[in-house]
């Protein structure tokens, strides 16, 4: 009992370790100072010598000019600056201790917390054991960078934001497969029978991907999602008992404009005008039946000009055979020519005639 009791008390201070003091503040302050920035009037976070993420604000959002891209599931800008710019030491937070504090970078930060929970899937972000009250580059007690808090108790950890600043374009990758974990067994929860990864069926037992074992729905997911592109994603999964193994040609996933800036972009947009096609036949004075065979004419209309009867039959336009109105109708607008030469057959006669639209 008392070895039980010690062991409790040893796993109470190796996990609650000393809050960061002022001046440990104060220092991690002062080191990661410059890789923040306002960028027209937003919080902007260096990641590289040249490019740096700007926290989306949907009060004021950027004109296109202003950034690379937008990300909307991070609620991130991509910015290229001319000026060199000091990008914080990024750690994998993947490996993070719990008890590590993190805090948003500001001098003398009061609020901070933990890591709570990392996202499994795309759209589900990192989470904090407290509500930050602002928003910007996210620390950690050693003076590294963990993520990006972007509001609440949600961040965006440094693995996405590797990904992101990877490319000029939102790239995800996407195979058309939804995983779930079943008591610690992840498999597919379901296939879309027309995305790239059909062959994979629901109930599969995923074994590896890439050779390597995936520990946790997390892993898996993110090992396609942050994929790179035009990659090939080797699958073994079991199947019925029998091992199967099966690579996917990885796919880009279309990633939609903010809600205001499609709203934006549509105001600037005119509306297409409605245009009316008039069907040729009608116009030009004939009535068919199913069969092509002429069951009207129109008086004073072209058609009567052009010496067409009732009874006759309309064979071809242009030596092309028609079947059906609708033939007759798609050529007829699918050139902007006037004169068209039908084949007609009369009594068992046949001859052409001049048509003009």
């Amino acid at each position: 009992m008392k070895k039980l009791l010690l062991a409790i008390i040893f796993a109470v201070i190796a996990v609650a370790e000393p809050r960061p003091s002022e001046q440990d503040i104060q220092a991690i302050y002062e080191k990661n100072k410059d890789s923040q920035f306002i960028y027209k009037d937003h919080i902007a976070i260096s990641l590289t010598k040249d490019k740096a993420a700007v926290i989306y604000d949907k009060t004021k959002k950027l004109d296109k000019a202003d950034y690379v891209k937008f990300d909307p599931y991070l609620g991130l800008y991509l910015i290229k600056s001319d000026l060199t710019l000091r990008a914080a030491f990024m750690i994998d937070e993947l490996n993070a201790k719990e008890s590590m504090w993190v805090n948003i970078l500001e001098q003398n930060a009061t609020a901070m917390g933990h890591i709570a929970k990392f996202g499994s899937n795309l759209g589900e972000l990192d989470e904090l054991s407290y509500d930050a009250n602002n928003t910007g580059l996210l620390v950690c007690d050693c003076g590294s960078m963990v993520g990006i808090g972007v509001g609440g108790n949600k961040f965006v950890g440094n693995r996405y934001l590797r990904n992101f600043v990877k490319y000029d374009d939102v790239h995800y990758g996407d195979i058309g497969v939804s995983f779930e974990d079943n008591n610690s067994t992840l498999s597919v929860k379901s296939a879309n029978p027309f995305g790239v990864g059909n062959m994979l069926l629901a109930g599969d037992i995923v074994i590896k991907l890439n050779d390597k074992t995936p520990k946790s729905l997390r892993e898996l997911n993110e090992a396609v999602l942050f994929a790179d592109k035009n990659a090939t994603l080797s699958f073994e999964v079991l199947r019925n008992g029998k091992l199967e193994k099966f690579d996917v040609k990885l796919a880009d996933l279309a990633v939609a404009n903010p809600p205001e800036q499609t709203k934006a972009q549509n105001a600037q947009k005119p509306k297409p005008k409605k245009v009316v096609v008039k069907p040729f036949l009608p116009s030009y004075g004939l009535s068919l039946n199913r069969n092509l065979i002429i069951q009207k004419v129109s008086p004073n209309s072209k058609a009567k000009r052009a010496g067409l009867q009732r009874g006759d039959k309309i064979l071809a336009i242009d030596k092309v055979p028609v079947r059906s109105v609708a033939d007759i109708e798609k050529i007829m607008r699918s050139t902007d020519r006037s004169k068209f030469y039908y084949l007609i057959s009369r009594d068992d006669f046949q001859f052409f005639v001049r048509v003009y639209k």
